[in-house]
């Protein structure tokens, strides 16, 4: 048996599992970050508490592989039962699903997988005899492969569900290979069909989720999953359960491009971002001298659409003036030297922060420098025909005054989608001019056309949506302080009639006070009693925690910024984490190597938790290369590593007991994760926020200093 070997694994099969389960979750659960606010949170919860608990289960060393079997089958089982939750829960293919949904199978899901997890950790260190340092370092290791072996092998060749299949095949023979134990070859053969049969069972299950739609073609691509759904002579594309597009749906196509481009019906050079393939580059081309340059983040889009679209629309994609870009919308544009006389921003609304880069004043600034004198930007949000609920103001304000900030003239057109129209020159949206204009470029519209614009640009719509947006709340969205975001969260919970929406209402009516002050006061007075008690192994337990909630919280708040300044993460986030447990490596073996070590140590490496939270803080808003965030997560690993080796050989000495570090550790995240991607990101920003976690740590490294001149 190769000592080594088990603890490597462990690390491999924890984070490939997460990667994989949070692309998955993305597809069912809205795939914002609240989603992965709540899966992340509920799997370091059940990791601390089946590590907390091992010592005190019955687990003997002899069913040290089975629990490695039966992690290995927990997860595709849970990823059925993820794909079929919508029939539990009752809700049709690519419907909103509620909080409660989401938390109840986070929770289910991770206590499946990441329970086990936990206890594995502690099974491991007492298979090596005690020796808690090497399984960790060898489990960071492992997950540092995993985490390179996902992003560059198995996430750009293979689907999710293929993905889990081989690693588990993987890991399945090197346990069987590495025990030796021939009595298991039955479990192993019936684990290796049941994985095959799992990979097999993909489409078909899809099949099954869509139905009473018919699916027709399934695609994952490093982006999301792609899937084509025929009704009829209507083709629909979804990108993660969220609609990308249906063809035909002229409606949307015309009004997403031609109240931009009455406007100024002479204009030569357009930027379309996203969105083009449904019908919109068609309603563009009706005028003639106009050369489009389209921005479609995924390639696999177009290749789906020349495959299933009508042959008319594929010409449209292969036309001489449609030059398209796989790129992200947002760094095209940063990089591009064009100017051009029209900007339109064809993407769904702000429900993602992924999304919300495009809605902020710093997106709305990036656009204006790139629009000629005369330029015009333009966007469309679902709104309502005739009632503006409260929630539905505030969010529409919020994306008003924006714009506000950037362009002096904005104009909104009413109706069940807003469209937004920004300028630096006098813009129309009267109903006698536009038609006019129609009329002289004899425009064969359906939905944008006189006898509709009649009723929809009436003066008195037209000075009902003013008046309703004019009088919401007047609040900027911005890169580092994402408030649409959740505002259109707010919004979506008015959906349900339950939790959701009073668990929103009630934190947008909060104070920062309740949300910041309020819990470091908290920390601080836990921080007082524990001092005065004077009990040794607090003084090594405390910075664990902390650390645990500081590491987990930087990396959400460095993932956040890495995508708005350079695009999508759905792949990259494999690779961002595999920086951290690289570094996570790297500190353990650096406290492993350690000859003395001290409460001074523990003190160092808070001080230098400090500091690197003061170099974000001064950074974030900068423009700073993708190398840094490597290199500041492979930091941020290294001293979390090195401080959980000092920790807990200081705690050890004192107590025998390995599984309370960790599960410490992954408790402290378990509450980082829950409160900054889901609530305190989108409300007080990031700036604020590593004020707040500067502050945290400040008074931890006094507890610490406080705790050296007493012991």
């Amino acid at each position: 048996m190769i000592n080594f070997l088990p603890p490597f694994l462990l690390g491999f099969l924890a984070l490939s599992f997460q990667i994989f389960l949070l692309r998955e979750f993305s597809v069912h659960f809205y795939g914002n970050e609240i989603t992965f606010g709540f899966i992340l949170a509920a799997w370091l919860l059940w990791g601390g508490l089946g590590s907390i608990s091992a010592s005190k289960l019955k687990f003997h060393l002899s069913r040290f592989p089975q629990t490695y079997y039966a992690v290995i089958l927990f997860l595709p089982l849970c990823l059925i039962g993820l794909r079929f939750s919508r029939f539990i829960y009752k809700t049709l293919p690519g419907e909103i699903t509620g909080i409660l949904p989401m938390l109840i199978s986070s929770l289910v899901i991770s206590f499946f997988i990441s329970f086990p997890l936990g206890i594995l950790f502690v099974l491991n260190v007492f298979f090596l005899k005690g020796d808690l340092f090497k399984v960790y370092l060898l489990e960071s290791l492992g997950a540092s492969t995993a985490g390179l072996a996902v992003y560059f092998f198995l996430i750009p060749a293979f689907s999710n569900w293929l993905g889990v299949s081989i690693v588990g095949v993987s890991v399945s023979l090197l346990v069987f290979f590495s025990f030796g134990e021939k009595k298991q070859i039955y479990l192993l053969s019936i684990i290796l069909i049941f994985l095959t049969a799992f990979a097999l069972f993909d489409f078909p299950s899809q099949k099954i989720y869509w139905k009473p739609f018919f699916l027709v073609r399934s695609q994952d691509s490093i982006y999301g999953k792609l899937q084509v759904i025929q009704t009829e002579e209507q083709i629909s594309l979804y990108n993660n359960s969220f609609l990308d597009y249906s063809f035909p749906n002229l409606a949307a196509s015309e009004e997403s491009v031609h109240f931009t481009l009455l406007q100024n019906p002479e204009a030569k050079n357009v930027l379309l971002i996203g969105g083009g393939a449904g019908g919109s580059l068609r309603q563009i081309l009706k005028y003639p001298q106009v050369e489009v340059d389209y921005v479609e983040l995924d390639p696999e889009i177009i290749r789906l659409s020349l495959e299933f679209l009508p042959e008319s629309e594929q010409r449209i994609l292969k036309d001489k003036r449609v030059h398209i870009f796989y790129q992200d919308g947002r760094a095209f544009l940063n990089k591009s030297q064009n100017k051009y006389d029209m900007i339109i921003l064809n993407l769904p609304e702000p429900a993602t922060a992924q999304i919300n880069r495009f809605y902020t004043r710093e997106f709305f600034l990036e656009a204006r420098e790139k629009l000629g004198e005369q330029g015009i930007f333009s966007f469309r949000i679902p709104s309502a025909e005739n009632y503006i609920s409260f929630e539905l103001q505030n969010f529409l304000a919020s994306l008003y005054y924006t714009l506000k900030e950037v362009f002096p003239v904005v104009e909104i057109v009413p109706g069940n989608t807003n469209i937004f129209l920004a300028s630096s020159l006098p813009l129309t949206i009267e109903f006698e001019k536009l038609c006019k204009k129609i009329k002289d470029l004899n425009l064969q519209n359906t939905y944008v056309s006189p006898h509709i614009l009649i009723s929809r640009l009436n003066p008195q719509r037209i000075k009902l949506i003013k008046e309703k947006i004019y009088t919401g709340k007047k609040t900027i969205n911005l890169d580092f302080s994402p408030i649409a975001y959740f505002y259109n969260s707010v919004l979506w919970s008015t959906q349900f009639k339950g939790l959701e929406r009073k668990i929103f209402t009630f934190f947008s009516k909060l104070h920062s006070f309740w949300l910041l002050d309020l819990p470091l006061i908290l920390f601080l007075s836990l921080l007082l009693i524990l001092w005065l008690k004077q009990k040794k192994s607090t003084f090594f337990l405390v910075p664990l925690a902390v650390m645990g909630f500081t590491t987990i919280v930087v990396e959400i708040i460095m993932i956040i910024a890495f995508q708005t300044l350079y695009g999508y993460v759905y792949r990259r986030i494999a690779l961002l984490l595999t920086s951290f447990m690289i570094g996570l490596f790297l500190g353990a073996l650096r406290g492993k190597k350690r000859k003395r070590i001290g409460l001074v140590h523990l003190l160092f490496i808070q001080f230098g938790f400090l500091l690197l939270i003061l170099l974000l803080h001064i950074f974030l808003e900068k423009n700073t290369p993708e190398l840094f965030f490597l290199i500041f997560l492979l930091t941020l690993g290294f001293l979390g590593g090195d401080m959980f080796v000092v920790s807990n050989h200081l705690f050890l000495k004192e107590r025998k007991n390995y599984g309370l570090g960790y599960g410490l550790d992954l408790l402290g995240s378990f509450f980082g994760a829950l409160a900054v991607s889901s609530l305190l990101i989108p409300l007080v920003g990031l700036p604020l926020l590593l004020k707040y976690l500067l502050l945290l740590n400040s008074f931890c490294f006094i507890f610490l200093f406080g705790g050296m001149r007493k012991l």
